[in-house]
């Protein structure tokens, strides 16, 4: 299956399971991997044919600085559903959300988890 990366997108949102992670928020970041059918896009040369990947990077992004969630898990989890529900053509998404600033008590670069759903 072919795929289209969209890596990178940040966002400022308040996700966390303490207090001051609410009410100060902090950088989040996403990575996004559909796998979606690229042939006819290929042949045609026509965006219909494919996914526009500004409005699945915009969609992701809404939801990456939404709703308040304790956990990157469950954030992760609702930008996938997400992308599932309004782009009928990706047949699995992968998503990654780093958190490389969360406050963990020691030196680190990065905290991330990924998912991957299908439909």
């Amino acid at each position: 299956m072919d795929r289209i990366y969209l890596t990178g997108i940040s966002g400022f949102a308040f996700h966390g399971v303490y207090e001051k992670e609410r009410i100060e928020g902090q950088k989040f970041v996403l990575d996004l991997v559909a796998e979606v059918d690229l042939y006819p896009a290929g042949v045609s040369d026509e965006l219909k044919d494919s996914v526009d990947y500004s409005l699945m990077a915009s969609v992701a992004h809404e939801e990456l600085i939404g709703e308040p969630c304790n956990l990157i898990e469950a954030v992760a989890e609702r930008i996938a559903n997400r992308v599932l529900s309004d782009f009928e053509e990706v047949k699995n998404v992968t998503v990654r959300v780093h958190k490389p600033d969360a406050d963990v008590g020691l030196a680190l670069t990065d905290i991330a988890v990924e998912i991957e759903r299908s439909r």
